[in-house]
């Protein structure tokens, strides 16, 4: 499968963003979404450039980490899923996926797709969530 990716990026928190847009050929149905980024990122240093920042955590739909906006969406197409469990099997040849990150007042961009968490985390560990 063929896809045209327009992805936020981001150098740091104090740096104007952008979309950058990749294609990316060869996407298997069965990869999840961050499988995926993990593709374009190996592609992206082979040519000499930098990958994208995001967060992966662990990956089986537990931290919420990996939380993106895909296409305006939380999370993207599907419901209540985690963007680590969601499928390219979502999304069709030659579709155009629009990544950002997941944006709060209170959840500033850091780099490309990272949030500061730390409202959330210091949410977790006074016992709430």
């Amino acid at each position: 499968m063929k896809l045209y990716l327009k992805i936020w990026r981001q150098k740091n928190a104090n740096s104007k963003w952008a979309m950058v847009d990749y294609t990316l050929d060869g996407v298997e149905s069965d990869m999840s979404f961050l499988e995926m980024l993990d593709v374009l990122n190996e592609g992206l240093i082979e040519k000499g450039e930098e990958p994208i920042e995001f967060d992966h955590d662990c990956r089986e739909g537990i931290c919420g980490t990996c939380s993106l906006m895909i296409n305006g969406r939380p999370h993207g197409p599907e419901s209540l899923i985690t963007v680590c469990q969601l499928h390219m099997r979502s999304f069709k040849d030659g579709d155009t996926i629009v990544i950002e990150p997941w944006r709060a007042n209170a959840f500033p961009v850091i780099k490309d797709l990272i949030v500061d968490r730390s409202a959330f985390d210091r949410i977790q560990q006074a016992g709430g969530y």
